[in-house]
């Protein structure tokens, strides 16, 4: 309960805070769902009312009567306009009552490699059919399985998720690797030097999966030193910290914006040929820890914003929570739905910090900046802003495979973005469902000013006779706009 009237309260920041689990699951067993802000919003007169003491008619057990205190809280709430507000950040920690702790590959000694290395080989060395062996696990991913793609929707994190996981069981089923956990490669840091031997630096076809990609292919990845180069280059690590900042499910994925799926993607191109489709990108040992990274970023996210369990996750969701209920929730071919994702804690895994982070690193949601803000929270233009260019209108079903935007300025590079894709994109129902894209740039406004910008298209991974740079008319003739972004006051 309130222990006292807040004055100024925030969804965020107090109110979600008064619904618990029971609350939830006993409304939705009437038809009303509370889990969200705009389900609360909307009913919240109805509710103010119907748990005002002293005759509260809600909650129906005595002892979870609200307070006088916490009911004027919540009419304060609606008195000042239903103030979105942010939640009070806490430090991340890994719980202690979990099997699995996923560790930093940079933290990792000899004796661990050296289990690790059994682990992989143990499911390399598997029969091609066998269901637990490196490459049907590999093959799920894209080709050669039937292609389930939940890339760039709300699915993409449970969906990956779950697979790390898939691959993390085979790994432990080898005889001695019983206690193996997946490192994560934290994408900020150079990749481990022990990626690069075997097994870690390449894994050969035994079978075809495409044409494109036959029995014998061999994956292959650019060196330690130009990954690094390639990560700096991207802005990468400057996009992971956009998104953990924003205390909102959908600004924190954002798809093609400035959220980790952003990151996700231009990480993938940065690491070189094999990953940066999603053709045969599993099939790079380099894959399963470069995704264990992104799982630990979203677990992470989720302890900042107070976002752990499926009835505080709800609380950050503002638009469909579609993709947490049945029959959408589903991640194909896993049994395991989206929704049972969301306590990782629950499944008996977390993950460490990463080497070179102080364990008293305090996050922070005070400096998320976005395109545009509710009037009724203020706006803040900061000194030295920054602004997002958006390339707005890309068809990518014209496009075979994963492509970088390129924004210049006076025809000085200013920034690069990646588009994670098959080279069959019209084959994919998803990527036909969201044919039409948009690309962002995150840039200081004086990088901007008094100068001519300009973008071209260019496939990565070209297909043969395919140019490697689109003219932007024949991919949707895309137009460029140009927002500053801005901040709560």
């Amino acid at each position: 309960m309130a222990e006292s009237e807040i004055e100024n309260p925030t969804y965020l920041g107090d109110i979600r805070q008064f619904f618990d689990p029971v609350d939830l699951k006993h409304m939705g067993q009437l038809g009303i769902d509370l889990s969200t802000y705009a389900a609360l919003k909307e009913r919240a007169t109805s509710v103010y009312f119907q748990t005002k003491p002293p005759n509260a008619s809600m909650p129906p057990e005595a002892a979870r009567k609200w307070s006088v205190e916490r009911s004027e809280t919540f009419a304060n709430w609606i008195r000042n306009g239903f103030p979105l507000g942010e939640p009070t950040p806490t430090i991340p920690t890994t719980p202690l009552n979990v099997d699995r702790v996923r560790k930093d590959a940079n933290a990792l000694d000899q004796g661990e490699i050296d289990t690790l290395t059994r682990a992989f080989q143990g499911v390399m060395d598997r029969d091609p059919a066998d269901p637990g062996g490196y490459f049907v696990l590999a093959g799920l991913h894209w080709f050669p399985a039937p292609n389930e793609c939940l890339h760039h929707e709300d699915r993409y994190n449970p969906w990956h998720r779950v697979y790390v996981t898939r691959f993390e069981d085979a790994l432990r089923s080898v005889p001695g690797c019983e206690s193996v956990t997946l490192p994560y490669w934290d994408i900020s840091e150079r990749p481990p030097e022990f990626l690069f031997n075997p097994p870690f630096a390449s894994y050969t076809l035994p079978a075809d999966i495409h044409n494109m990609y036959p029995a014998g292919y061999a994956t292959a990845r650019f060196d330690r030193d130009k990954i690094t180069q390639e990560v700096a280059a991207d802005g990468i690590v400057d996009i992971i910290a956009h998104a953990m900042q924003q205390p909102m499910w959908g600004d924190f994925i954002t798809f093609v914006g400035f959220g980790i799926e952003a990151a996700h993607d231009t990480g993938h191109g940065a690491i070189g040929p094999t990953m940066s489709t999603p053709d045969a990108a599993a099939f790079d040992p380099i894959f399963w820890f470069f995704h264990a990274n992104w799982d630990r970023v979203w677990w992470q996210w989720q302890q900042i914003m107070g976002a752990t369990t499926l009835t505080s996750f709800r609380s950050t969701i503002l638009g469909s929570t579609d993709f947490l209920e049945s029959p959408f929730n589903g991640l194909p071919p896993f049994e395991t739905t989206a929704d049972e994702t969301v306590d990782l804690s629950a499944m008996g895994i977390s993950y460490t910090q990463p080497a070179g982070q102080a364990p008293d690193f305090v996050p922070t949601v005070s400096r998320a900046r976005l395109g545009s803000l509710r009037a009724v929270e203020g706006i803040r233009v900061d000194e030295a802003p920054q602004a997002s260019v958006r390339l707005k209108g890309i068809d990518r079903l014209s496009i075979p495979g994963s492509f970088r935007a390129i924004l210049r300025a006076d025809g000085e590079l200013i920034g690069r973005r990646t588009f994670f894709q098959s080279t069959e994109p019209v084959d994919c129902a998803n990527c036909r469902e969201r044919a039409k894209i948009d690309l962002d740039f995150l840039v200081n406004v004086d990088e901007l000013l008094g100068k001519s910008l300009s973008a071209s298209i260019e496939v990565i991974l070209p297909v043969p006779e395919f140019p490697a740079t689109i003219p932007l008319a024949a991919c949707g003739d895309p137009t460029l706009n140009v927002r500053l972004l801005v901040e709560r006051s």
